[in-house]
């Protein structure tokens, strides 16, 4: 794909002919028009009036779809000039949503450029230029000739072919303003698509965050309910037999010692009440 084709698709436009194609449709005119003028209606002049009629009416057709496209697009892009003011208001005064101003603000530019393009190319649509018809004096001219239907079969062809290219100009230009209205809805989707997107994705992180939050706290309190394990009692250096020996021998030493204290204590105050 080329570089051209790449900004087409991106950017729908109406590339103009080069100098090569102008003079092969200038010579495709020419070409024409001789070939009509030799033409030959004299077998049957009702008949290739009857076709002339067609081919111009199918002409005439074209142009007027294309200017009624071109005025219900017109009434769309008026609609859509309210909503690109309020849009943009609400994004300088910040006032939407969590979306980022600056991702805003482009989406909403490129869409202005869409919506300006296809006003541009629907005007041109409605702008009459080149075309063509039979008038009131190409038929008064043609009842002074001896062959009047042959005349005006003529007449009503080189008036559509000579109008085709204004035709063709119209329904180029309604294809374009159609390309470009196509991406103005999108570009207009998408902005308004942007808020509730980010509002979404904020929801989801902070459920994210609640629920990490959640089972972070309930294995602290699971860690904290398990049983804490208990320390051994210290040890002696002893064994618990010399333990128990030293004990008992220890408490009857003093069972024995205390008597004898006692016994003594008695004899002193003995002594000291005895009369001289």
């Amino acid at each position: 794909m080329s570089l051209w084709k790449c900004l087409d698709a991106i950017f729908p436009y109406i590339e103009p002919l080069t100098d090569q194609q102008k003079k092969d449709h200038a010579e495709d005119l020419s070409n024409d028009i001789s070939a009509i003028n030799a033409a030959k209606f004299s077998k049957n002049p009702e008949r290739a009036l009857d076709e002339a009629q067609r081919v111009a009416t199918a002409e005439i057709e074209r142009s007027r779809t294309a200017e009624s496209k071109a005025t219900t697009y017109l009434a769309v892009l008026a609609a859509l000039v309210p909503l690109v003011i309020t849009l943009q208001a609400a994004t300088w005064e910040d006032k939407s949503g969590p979306a980022p101003e600056a991702l805003k603000l482009s989406i909403l530019l490129i869409a202005t450029i869409y919506v300006a393009a296809a006003g541009y190319h629907a005007f041109r649509t409605l702008q009459v230029s080149g075309f063509q018809r039979v008038v009131e004096r190409d038929v008064a001219a043609a009842w002074r000739t001896s062959t009047p239907l042959e005349r005006l079969t003529k007449s009503t062809l080189l008036a559509s072919r000579m109008s085709r290219d204004a035709v063709n100009a119209k329904v180029t230009r309604i294809k374009a303003t159609h390309q470009h209205l196509v991406r103005a809805f999108g570009a207009f989707v998408l902005l308004l698509s942007l808020d509730p997107v980010f509002y979404g994705v904020s929801s989801i992180r902070d459920i994210i965050g609640l629920h990490t939050a959640a089972t972070v706290e309930q294995e602290d309190d699971s860690q904290n309910l398990k049983p804490q394990p208990t320390e051994p009692p210290p040890t002696s250096d002893y064994g618990p037999n010399e333990f128990e020996e030293t004990t008992e021998a220890e408490v009857s030493a003093e069972s024995i010692a205390r008597p004898e204290v006692s016994q003594t204590g008695n004899s002193n105050c003995n002594e000291g009440t005895q009369p001289e």
